[in-house]
């Protein structure tokens, strides 16, 4: 009697096995670096795959309204450039006015997993290190993507601020005497 219900258990059984297989996640690693570049792009982004300066693999993106990023790829094979393990997301921005090591750090003490730098001109370079191993689900992956995207913007309100003050400073010191020139009238000159 048993068996007879065993054909009948295997057919019920087979879908779900075969739903559970479709339903595994989506990985990306950095051994695979197309598939990074193509979660990117369903994720709103304008990746571009290239290749850094030594040969590894290296996407550069972006939002339209968003700041430049980088995702660089290391624990890359040395000869073929293949099969790296981890990857870096950076984001660089550019002052008018060197920034200050100890503003540096006080960045990099407000967000928790955020690297901060300074270039020989004192402009912060923004990191964060993801080790992908042979893959990690892509959705985490494009979680960390935004996650530091949101922090390179909040971190570039405190970059740019205080040029952003100067600026306003500026535009109404300029306000207040274009409005006393006009206040004045005009002037009659020597007759």
């Amino acid at each position: 009697m048993m068996l007879r219900f065993l054909p009948a258990l295997a057919a019920l059984v087979a879908p779900l096995s075969l739903a559970a297989q479709e339903a595994e996640p989506r990985t990306v690693s950095a051994e695979r670096p197309e598939e990074m570049m193509f979660a990117l792009l369903n994720a709103g982004y304008d990746p571009e795959l290239t290749t850094d300066g030594i040969g590894d693999p290296l996407i550069r993106f972006s939002r339209k309204s968003g700041y430049p990023l980088m995702v660089l790829f290391y624990d890359c094979d040395e000869e073929t450039h293949d099969k790296c393990s981890s990857i870096q997301l950076r984001g660089a921005l550019d002052r008018a006015q060197p920034w200050t090591p100890a503003e540096a750090m006080q960045l990099s003490a407000r967000f928790r997993f955020l690297q901060v730098t300074l270039d020989e001109e004192g402009d912060p370079s923004l990191f964060w290190d993801i080790l992908t191993g042979s893959g990690i689900p892509e959705s985490l992956f494009i979680d960390a993507v935004e996650r530091f995207e949101k922090n390179v913007s909040y971190a570039a309100e405190l970059v740019f601020a205080e040029e952003r003050r100067a600026q306003e400073r500026g535009a109404e010191e300029q306000g207040a005497e274009e409005q006393g020139a006009e206040e004045q009238g005009p002037q009659a000159g020597p007759g």
